[in-house]
């Protein structure tokens, strides 16, 4: 196992911490990394998300655009590989991984759609890919000081629901699920010391309190198989 796993690297808010930290964890859940998967972090920056992947006798490569982002993962991360190289030109042979991640990277991206295909080339048939996004987010965009354009907050270009990340995805990929997360109450460090299972619990009671709405949303994505769409 990755020595590093569990510590929130450079990230001092609790309430960021709390949320990166359980995605890490519902991702690790749904992607179950087995003894021989070849996995693939789509946009894994510093490497902490990619850090709950690792496994015994499992490859995983990450790739980003942020060569000091690579640097750090590579000091934290000694079994993995990492790649300088952006999403949308992915530089691997046609269907190489078992599994595939892309976590909080689409709302960033000018070309989504692009990404998805290039990630659907790569995966094996009968793979799985893991999507994490903001879930409904309003996009807020401000007036640059220096240039005087507007840029949108934290760099996020979409905003994303079931529906609109459906559409992007290529034809031989399926949506299998969503899970949706991240409500202001389960936000509260009062609950970090919740095993997920629990503070998911806690998190759907959110839901259901008035103006109370997850935060972001997760899908699993099969490539080959028909629909079959669970929420929760």
């Amino acid at each position: 196992m990755c020595e590093a796993k569990g510590v929130i690297w450079e990230i001092k808010d609790p309430i960021r911490v709390q949320g990166e930290r359980r995605r890490a964890e519902i991702t690790a859940n749904l992607l179950k990394p087995q003894s021989g998967d070849l996995i693939l972090d789509v946009g894994c920056g510093g490497g902490y998300q990619t850090s709950y992947m690792v496994r015994p006798a499992t490859f995983i490569v990450g790739i980003d655009i942020s060569k000091d982002g690579l640097k750090k993962a590579k000091r934290r991360i000694k079994n993995a590989d990492f790649v300088h190289a952006s999403s949308d030109k992915l530089p691997f042979r046609f269907e190489i991984f078992d599994k595939v991640t892309c976590l909080e990277l689409l709302e960033h991206l000018s070309n989504p759609r692009k990404t998805l295909e290039e990630i659907e080339s790569v995966m094996k048939e009968a793979g799985t890919l893991v999507v994490s996004v903001p879930y409904r987010e309003r996009i807020v965009a401000t007036r640059c000081i220096h240039c005087g354009k507007l840029t949108p907050l934290w760099g996020h270009l979409h905003s994303f629901d079931e529906q609109r990340l459906s559409s992007l995805l290529p034809r031989n990929l399926w949506t299998i699920r969503h899970i949706y997360a991240g409500t202001v109450l389960a936000a509260y460090p009062l609950f970090a010391f919740l095993p997920t299972r629990l503070w998911k619990i806690v998190d759907n009671f959110g839901r259901m309190l008035p103006a109370m709405k997850p935060s972001w949303f997760i899908s699993q994505i099969r490539k080959g198989s028909g629909p079959n769409v669970r929420s929760n």
